[in-house]
Parts: C-alpha cells; structure tokens; sequence
C-alpha cells in the first residue's frame, strides 16, 4: 500500500514512525531540513516543496497512491492538497483541519471536497481528557465498544490495596467484572495469568464498564470523589475544544491564558466560565489564583517543559488529577510516573487513527479493525473487531484456539453485555471483540490464530 504524506512536522513524523513498517511512504514538505531529517530517520521516500503544487504531487507519484494525507500546520493548506490529490484519482484523502471556524462545516467540507476523513488532534485530545477525569486516579483511559466499555492504567504505589495481590485474588474480589489485561514492570510489558503478583511500581491496565470502575476506584485511598473542577492553563486551540467538551459537565472550571487576545476570545465564547489574563507558567499566579482548590491541573501551553513543571507543581500543591500536554514524549522517560500524573500527546491520539484506518484497508477479510489504541509505550496493542460468520474459529471454545502467543481475548461485547471470557466460551458473530497483543501485525480477527 503507497501512502503519500503532505507535512512532516510532529504528526507527519509520528505517522511515519507507526506506518514505515506497513507501507511505502513518500513524504513532501516545503523544508529541506524537515525532508533530509525524516529521510534519513525513516525508510521512506521524500519529495521536497509545496504540498498543494500539482507538479510536486505528480513528482511524488500521487496518482499512484492508495491514501494521501495531509497534516500540515496550514488548514487551508491541508484543503487544497487534498484537491489536487484528488484530482489525480486518489481514492481515500485525509486532511487534519484544527480552526474552530470549520468546526461546524466539517460535514459540508468533506462531502463537496471529497474527503475521506478530517482529523483534529486538538479536539480528540479534548476528548481524551474528558474521558480521564472520569477516572481521578488512572494514568490513562482508552474507549471500546461504542464508549461503553473502558481500558484504564493504573500506577500501583505503596498504598495502594492491589500491590502483592495475584490476578487470581483480583479476579475473584470483583466476580470477575473486571480484567486485568496488561502489566508493565521495569520498562518491559507482558500479558498476565492468574498466578502474576502484582508489584509495587507496576501499571496495571484494566477493562470494565464505567459503573465497575468506578466500584474499583472506590477501593483506593486517593478516591474521595468525581472531579468537580479544574484549573486549565493554555487557552489555544486545544483549550478550546476542551472547554467544550467541559461547558456541560456540572464543573467549576477556570482558564488562565497568557495572550489578551485568546483570552477575549474564550471570555466571549464561554461567557460562563472564568477566563483570567495572566501567566499560568508563574507559581505565584498559580498560588494566587487557588491551585490548591483545585480537584485537577491541565496545563495545555504550547511549550512541554512547561506544561510537565505545572503538572509537578500542582502534584505540590496537593492537586487530586493532574494531566500535562506533552509532545515529546521522550523526555518522559527521564522523569517517569513518580513525578507525573498523566501525559497527553494529541500527534499519538491521531497517529493511532490514522494507523486504525490504513490497517483495516490493508485487511484482506472483512473483519478489519474498528478501533485500535497503542500502549504500554507502543509494546502493546489493543484491537477491536466485529465477528461475522466468516471469521475463523467462530462457536469454537477458546480453549481448543491455537492463538498467537502473547495474546488475549480481553473481552467480548454481546447484544449489549460485557463478557470476559473463559476457555469455555466462544466467539459468536455479530460480537465485538476486543484483543490484546505484544504483536503490530494484526489486521483482521484472523490474523489471531496460528496458521
């Protein structure tokens, strides 16, 4: 599958890094030092120049092309290459669109210009963020079945009451409504069994309905209560679609931004919600403006060192939830999960879209992926599909599957209930089947079992 890509800043880079191994990719942007850095870093193909210019897209070969994004930094950009990509016959076109101002012409957009998809980092990364202050004490949460399921990383601390616990201790204190499916130790990840202990310093990934998991957070001595305000710092793009996601939750919510303009903008638009002029990065701001008052910290600036000193301050200062935007990410590893709460990178939000969509192309059955989240720092991945009755090894009992190896059938929704599976239980058609896996090259159910 060729994949032609227009822009190689953070989520141009990151879609190369996730897809090289898939496809074959070519990479056009206008900086030569943009193009001769991925070239070198990745195996793929490069094209210097503007994006949008029919010459420079017929010297990538376009025509040729199975999908074409474009995920420049300039909407109007992304638009108009994909216009002309679509002129030369491409048949799937995705095209990252992050202004407000389009927000309510997405629909009208795609269909006159005859897009595929268009991604918004900021706005799934809003979302994201309103999905993990529904669990306080979890590092992470991922969305299955529809919404109606979730996945949530826990880190296990001195006190907390699942250290020294097996899974089978675990498994049987909450008659099994809820999966314990990942566990990271030492850098490493590894799917469990019923006899894994669980060891200060682990992050445990575990799945459920939102009422068991929320019966889960009950049992840690941090839970007190939902999270019923927040303290935004950054008032871009992303604070924004934030502050919608927000507007309807019953929150007491306060936005510091540092730019009068932005901040006349959000106090026009969220005419209910405290938006103060200062600078959110000065601890004495923070202080003045009660950080410690706070149930949660968002800090959204523009600049990760930043937003990680917010996050540690205000762990300081007795915040219950903090959550920091950080887009490089390899900085983390320095710090680690003792000092950070959790950590929001919207490029990794819309690169495992993107991998989602291109994926399921690549299936050759017709169970493909619908929905795909990568984790554990990219060792594991947790796919979902939906069974037919094409699909291998349907009515068998999972005991007599050969699966691959460190793999797990984590969960199965059926005609609206959660099923964790035994060896007894079955796969049927119709149901929505969430795996786990140490592999990257699952693309179909099929592909579970051992040829």
């Amino acid at each position: 599958m060729k994949i032609v890509i227009v822009g190689g800043g953070k989520v141009g880079n990151a879609i190369c890094r996730e897809l090289e191994e898939y496809c074959d990719i070519v990479l056009i942007d206008i900086d030569p030092n943009v193009v001769e850095m991925l070239f070198s870093q990745y195996d793929i193909q490069a094209v210097v120049g503007n994006g949008a210019d029919v010459n420079i897209q017929k010297e990538a070969t376009v025509e040729d092309a199975d999908i074409f994004l474009a995920v420049t930094t300039s909407d109007e950009l992304n638009m108009v290459s994909c216009i002309v990509a679509k002129e030369l016959g491409v048949k799937h076109i995705i095209a990252r669109v992050r202004n407000p101002e389009y927000r309510n012409s997405v629909d009208f957009i795609k269909s006159r210009l005859g897009i595929t998809a268009m991604i918004n980092p900021e706005e799934e990364a809003a979302k994201k963020i309103s999905q993990i202050l529904q669990f306080p004490t979890a590092i992470g949460v991922e969305t299955f079945a529809e919404e109606k399921v979730h996945m949530v990383s826990v880190l296990i601390e001195e006190n907390t009451f699942l250290k020294d616990v097996t899974l089978k201790e675990f498994d049987e204190s909450f008659d099994g409504k809820l999966l314990i499916c990942i566990v990271e130790r030492d850098g490493e990840a590894f799917i469990p069994k019923g006899a894994t202990r669980i060891l200060e310093g682990d992050i445990v990934h575990l799945t459920g309905s939102h009422d068991d998991l929320n019966k889960f957070y009950r049992n840690f001595k941090e839970f007190n209560s939902p999270i019923d305000s927040t303290l935004i710092i950054g008032g871009g793009k992303m604070g924004y679609y934030l502050l919608r996601e927000l507007t309807n939750k019953k929150m007491e919510i306060k936005l510091i931004e540092i730019k009068p303009e932005t901040t006349e903008f959000l106090s026009e638009t969220f005419p209910d919600i405290s938006v103060i002029h200062a600078d959110g990065t000065d601890q004495d701001i923070l202080d003045s403006e009660g950080i410690s008052a706070y149930d949660s910290c968002i800090a959204l600036t523009g600049i990760d060192e930043e937003n990680i000193i917010i996050s540690i301050f205000s762990k300081y200062r007795n915040v219950r939830k903090s959550i920091a935007k950080v887009n490089r990410t390899s900085m983390l590893k320095l710090i680690g999960h003792t000092e950070l709460d959790t950590i929001i990178t919207p490029q990794r939000i819309i690169a495992d879209k993107i991998v989602r969509f291109v994926r399921s192309l690549n299936a050759t059955g017709d169970t493909a992926i619908e929905n795909l989240h990568t984790l554990a720092d990219h060792k594991v991945e947790a796919l979902e599909f939906i069974a037919n009755e094409h699909s291998k090894g349907i009515g068998i009992p999972l005991m007599e599957l050969e699966l691959l190896d460190n793999t797990m059938v984590a969960f199965i929704f059926r005609a609206g209930e959660l099923l964790f599976p035994s060896g007894k239980d079955s796969i049927l058609a119709g149901d929505r089947v969430v795996i786990v896996t140490t592999h990257n090259n699952i693309d179909e159910l099929n592909d579970l079992l051992v040829k």
